[in-house]
């Protein structure tokens, strides 16, 4: 657990919702780069044994959708190159670009919110609808926890087997062994996860007890979230920053504090776990 993931559910809720709008509503390289760089910085904040994977990941995403863009998009006046009567932009693939940013920094705010947003802290977001707080809960937790089980499923396959097949044929086979556990696995703890979402309070009229309680400084990061929010999204809805893809490559508008506003917000995790370890350094140095 870092120092963001102790913070209230409501704050780290408002949190992620400005991660996601944001980025998603501006269209501004600006913000898609604070936003990458920025989540690329959380992970690495959080012990930074998924940075490289991450940062792989990413840059995969990028040029995967920069070029799919530029392939299937023509649109903009500088030419890169001509195949027959198809011409492909500067403008498609710089889009593309962007839009690669945008969709890799997503994807890295929802592994952060995976990993700081527990079921407990679902479960107090949307105490006042139990079913989607299930499916929400669910939803997050359904690839890890059954990735694990079929890397389980694997390796006992290759302990009774003595090792890997070298066939297709087999390594056919031994998959449809594989995902036929893991169906089975999957439908016999259906019943166990009945049977705790009753024990739980996942049904209607239940007042649920709570171990949540909104600190000052919860507040204090809550009106700060909520104060740059508001800024940042009425700078986006009024076009006083706009990025222009075509016909030409130009900014028309450009805030520079609204981008300070955005980055010093998603910068927020980085900072809290920066001075957790340097308030963990000083009472070690005073041992």
């Amino acid at each position: 657990m870092n120092a963001f993931s102790k913070l209230h559910p409501i704050t780290k809720g408002a949190f992620f919702i400005c991660a996601f709008v944001l980025v998603l509503s501006a269209s501004n390289p600006f913000f898609s780069v604070i936003s990458l760089c920025c989540a690329l910085l959380f992970v690495l904040a959080g012990g930074g044994r998924a940075f490289f994977s991450s940062l792989k990941l990413s840059v995969i995403v990028i040029l995967l959708v920069s070029i799919f863009n530029m392939l299937f998009a023509h649109y903009g006046e500088d030419v890169l190159f001509r195949i027959g009567y198809t011409d492909f932009t500067l403008q498609a693939l710089f889009y593309g670009f962007n839009q690669g940013m945008v969709m890799a920094a997503v994807m890295l705010w929802f592994s952060a919110l995976s990993y700081t947003q527990d079921s407990v802290d679902t479960m107090y977001l949307l105490r006042f609808m139990p079913k989607l707080a299930m499916l929400f809960s669910m939803v997050l937790g359904f690839l890890p926890r059954f990735t694990r089980k079929l890397s389980d499923i694997r390796d006992a396959q290759k302990g009774l087997h003595g090792g890997e097949s070298v066939s297709i044929k087999e390594r056919f086979g031994e998959g449809i062994q594989n995902l036929s556990a893991l169906v089975t696995y999957s439908l016999e703890s259906s019943i166990v996860t009945a049977d705790s979402m009753n024990a739980r309070g996942y049904k209607d009229g239940v007042i649920l007890p709570t171990r949540f309680k909104l600190s000052a400084r919860d507040a204090f990061y809550l009106a700060f979230i909520t104060l740059a929010f508001s800024y940042v999204l009425y700078v986006i809805i009024t076009k006083q920053s706009l990025f222009i893809f075509e016909p030409r490559i130009y900014v028309k508008a450009n805030s520079v504090t609204a981008e300070i506003i955005f980055a010093a917000v998603m910068l927020l995790p980085v900072i809290l776990e920066a001075w957790e370890v340097l308030l963990w350094k000083r009472s070690q140095s005073k041992i």
